[in-house]
């Protein structure tokens, strides 16, 4: 039984390899260098141009196209990628470990560790490494070195807002700097003092404590969140406030008057160019002027303000939004996590009617077909039906897939070192190319136009034709019969290796 088995695993063996040597050799239609053994290795150009060679499935790929644009992956353990010589990234594992190069800088980040250098051609350059919450450390752009351990104390630069903050024992002691104004804090949030020639800040929180800025406002609160009040001082829009929680509320300013009972739940206010209210808040909201606003939350709400507008239905499952400038049209639609639609059209997409220069008439039929023909244009569309299928075209190129397990838009990351797991089905298109791939390639078609062609089931069958080149024919098992065709010429293939003139 053990000799059998010998014998029949040496006569596989033989078998694989002269089928592999076989499919080496020079396939139908195929450039030079370009080999295609299924899922197994294959080294092909897609319908864009763009140059892909993989190997074990969708486990390795290597690609490039016409633009720059190159990546290599190990899936799942590694990839990276490309577009130009200013633009890069890598990941291990994502999102455990990423790392990214733009321009000059590069960044890397571990977990929760994050590392920039802002300038690798200069050995003093600004650079940071947060290994979040415990330890920040890094340079400022004027060589100032900084270090802090979360929470015994230290320096933090360019954090939450700050542009620097020195702590003790956090929240017993903080310093912090923003904008050159100074603000100190014991026993965060309880007690906090800020005096300078713009801000007075004073606080023992919950008991009392005032915010007073030169020439704007001077804010005040006892036995927060019961009682406030302010004073407003900035011109033309002076006057008061005060709110009395949760009963009662009142902003009289010489720009705008709002009232509020309940707060937040009921509230009305006005000023000369708006109106907004909530009865009670959040379920009803509503707002007229430069912003048009009304939710009937969570069921459905409006929002519109210059050239964005949106809204939500069922929320937070159902989102629209619409940006409009001249030129440019975006649209996206959300229905999370099944289904997303993005879309960008060119100018006139919102022409409704078109009329004649001279006559001020609608012009016939077929004019005004070719009218908005020429003023319609959707230069990228988007759209995918969580876990089934995605779609995406920009200009005259385009992609649909089978499955789409990622439940959001794919960022790069996903789309190397994942994707291609489990896309069963891929269709892609660019102008009058267009190609299919089954199973990671145990079913490929192709088309360049209506000159090339080329079908295989691997390894049993492949055919095609190139009529520039007057070529063609098929082949069984990867050469071990088949038909080639080259100019005038006709051959018979054997076993592989024979190529007989007929």
């Amino acid at each position: 039984m053990t000799a059998t088995l010998r014998w029949a695993s040496a006569c596989l063996a033989a078998a694989t390899l002269v089928l592999l040597t076989g499919c080496a050799s020079p396939g139908l239609n195929r450039k030079a260098g370009e080999f295609d053994l299924g899922p197994l290795a294959s080294r092909l150009t897609d319908p864009a141009g763009g140059l892909h060679l993989k190997a074990a499935g969708p486990l390795y790929e290597r690609a490039s196209d016409t633009n720059g644009l190159n990546f290599w992956a190990v899936r799942p353990l590694t990839s990276g990628g490309g577009e130009n010589a200013d633009r890069s990234a890598g990941e291990v594992l994502w999102p455990l470990a990423y790392a990214w190069d733009f321009q000059n800088s590069h960044s890397v980040r571990v977990l929760t560790s994050f590392y920039t250098d802002y300038d690798t051609t200069n050995p003093d350059s600004r650079w940071q490494w947060w290994c979040f919450p415990f330890w920040f450390q890094g340079r400022t752009a004027g060589g100032t070195n900084y270090a802090a351990c979360f929470p015994l104390g230290g320096t933090v630069r360019d954090f939450l807002f700050q542009d620097e903050a020195f702590f003790v024992l956090w929240p017993l002691y903080i310093h912090s700097v923003l904008n050159g104004e100074h603000s100190y804090h014991v026993l965060y949030p309880i007690f906090c003092r800020e005096h300078n020639e713009r801000n007075d800040r004073f606080r023992v929180w919950p008991l009392y404590g005032w915010n007073i800025r030169q020439g704007d406002y001077d804010k005040r609160f006892c036995l927060w969140p019961l009682c406030s009040w302010a004073r407003y001082d900035r011109p033309g829009a002076s006057g008061y406030g005060y709110l009395l929680f949760p009963l009662y509320g009142h902003i009289k300013r010489e720009n705008q008057e709002s009232w509020m009972v309940l707060p937040p739940f009921f509230k009305y206010g006005t000023s000369a160019h708006e109106t907004m209210g909530y009865a009670p808040w959040p379920i009803i909201q509503w707002q007229t002027g430069p912003m048009e606003k009304f939710y009937v939350w969570p069921l459905w709400g409006y929002k519109a303000y210059g050239h964005i507008h949106g809204g939500f239905y069922l929320w937070p499952l159902g989102w629209w939004r619409h940006f409009e400038r001249p030129g440019e049209h975006l649209h996206r639609y959300t229905f999370a996590p099944f289904w997303m639609s993005e879309s960008e059209w060119g100018p006139g997409r919102q022409v409704q009617t078109v009329m004649s220069e001279r006559a001020r008439e609608p012009l016939p039929p077929l004019k005004m077909a070719e009218a908005n023909a020429a003023t319609t244009n959707c230069a990228y569309r988007y759209w995918h039906f969580w876990p089934l299928c995605e779609y995406i075209r920009q200009n005259d190129q385009s992609r649909f897939r089978l499955l789409k397990l990622w439940p959001k838009r794919y960022g790069s990351m996903v789309e190397r070192e994942f994707t291609p797991l489990w896309t069963l089905y891929q269709h892609q298109r660019a102008g009058q190319n267009s190609s299919d791939e089954l199973l990671w390639g145990l079913l490929r078609r192709s088309n360049r136009g209506e000159e090339q062609s080329r079908f295989s089931l691997f390894p049993l069958v492949e055919w095609g034709h190139d009529d520039k080149n007057q070529s063609g024919g098929w082949h069984l098992l990867k050469g071990l019969v088949g038909y080639e065709r080259e100019g005038t010429n006709t051959y018979l293939r054997l076993l592989w290796f024979l190529k007989l003139g007929l």
